[in-house]
């Protein structure tokens, strides 16, 4: 967990079901739909989200130790606290934005039974929150509606008049906590967050259009289908970069491999910080969404780049990744040596890497080999660094 996050937008996911329905003898929340946990699709997709910026997981209180595990793999920067659930959803939610960060204004209330919410539902729930106390998503109702008295039809309903909603329902998180007050003032207890803000006079609850593939694991039926959908959107748009680099070695520079400064006599020759690691793996992002490569965008003609850090770099490459509507997956970087040996900074640069990148650590692999004496890197005359990038599509 980030212990000291700031930001106005916070997302609450919501983990604490029982999964009594679905005939598994697990916690909803962590059964496998493909061949990871049910809320890992959800802490996910919040952590890659750009204006989300914290998570709160709300869980049961006899898998706190797995929720630990998982949310690190699936959250690694973004996740502020993990709290156990209540009795009933309402108890749930309030536990949740009681741990949210002190200077969070916007809350998206999320249900992780729903593992597949798209980026583009989040962001139009929180845009509208520009101009209402709150948002939901909704679908249209596709089916007839009937009421029915001891198992007679009663007559047919307009179905133009309902949707069914989803999550995330995003509010001002002020008129949230005030609306839950009133709500346990009253006695009320709602299925749904929207339901105890609209009783609050005067406030405004807008619907933005969901989407079907945003649906709730509830049976095994669902369940089914999250595999299914899991499995079909496993590689979609998968792409693959690979990047080279190399430079030689000079007097009077630091060696900085993945943003890590080696102890060693010989820097390396370059423009920027010369971080040949880095600048590897920046070309095979770019490489990967057909941007060229790191001297189209960071020449080493321009004196801004003078000596600019390989990490910050990185993170700029990242957002153009995002920005052509691609995710990163992982990264494999192996630096090619004769010395100095890298083993003893391995993690700290891949803990450097996976940052710049939002990525987890187990993400991020970086390796090293020598060429056993042979050419210009086996006689010591430099590094050079191979590196290749899996990105895939969102949304």
């Amino acid at each position: 967990m980030v212990e000291h996050l700031t930001g106005t937008t916070c997302a609450v996911i919501v983990a604490g079901g029982k999964g009594l329905r679905l005939g598994n003898a697990l916690p909803k929340p962590l059964v496998l739909i493909g061949d990871r946990p049910l809320v890992s699709y959800s802490l996910e997709t919040y952590e890659k989200h750009p204006e989300i910026t914290s998570i709160v997981l709300v869980c049961g209180e006899d898998w706190l130790q797995e929720a630990k595990d998982i949310a690190s793999r699936y959250a690694p920067t973004k996740l502020y606290r993990i709290v156990p659930g209540g009795f009933e959803r309402t108890d749930s939610v309030k536990s949740g934005i009681s741990a949210a960060p002190s200077d969070c204004q916007k809350i998206a209330i999320h249900d992780a039974a729903r593992p597949f919410v798209s980026h583009k539902i989040i962001s139009n729930c929180l845009d509208a929150l520009d101009k209402f106390d709150g948002a939901v998503p909704g679908i249209p109702v596709a089916d007839t509606l009937r009421r029915f008295s001891e198992n007679l039809s009663a007559g047919t309903i307009d179905r133009s008049q309902y949707i069914l909603t989803q999550t995330p329902q995003c509010f001002q998180l002020p008129i949230l906590r005030q609306a839950l007050i009133k709500a346990d003032e009253d006695g009320f207890v709602g299925t749904d967050d929207a339901s105890c803000v609209e009783r609050l006079p005067g406030t405004r609850v807008t619907i933005v259009s969901g989407e079907a593939s945003n649906f709730k694991v509830t049976t095994s039926e669902d369940l089914y289908r999250a595999e299914t959908m899991a499995n079909s959107i496993a590689t979609p748009g998968c792409r693959c970069g690979e990047g080279f680099d190399a430079h030689r070695y000079a007097t009077g520079r630091d060696l900085i491999l993945g943003g890590v400064k080696v102890p060693f006599d010989l820097g390396l020759h370059g423009h920027s910080d010369a971080d040949v690691l880095c600048h590897a793996i920046g070309d095979a992002l770019l490489g990967s969404v057909a941007l060229g490569d790191l001297g189209v965008h960071f020449p080493d003609s321009d004196p801004q780049y003078e000596g600019v850090s390989s990490i910050e770099l990185l993170r700029k490459i990242a957002a153009m990744v995002a920005d052509r509507g691609y995710q990163i997956v992982n990264i494999d970087a192996t630096l090619i040596l004769q010395f100095p040996k890298i083993a003893p900074y391995r993690d700290e640069m891949r803990e450097n890497i996976a940052a710049a990148l939002s990525l987890a650590l187990d993400a991020v692999s970086v390796k090293a080999t020598t060429t056993e004496g042979m050419g210009p890197f086996g006689r010591g005359e430099g590094i050079a660094c191979r590196a290749v990038a899996l990105v895939v599509k969102t949304g």
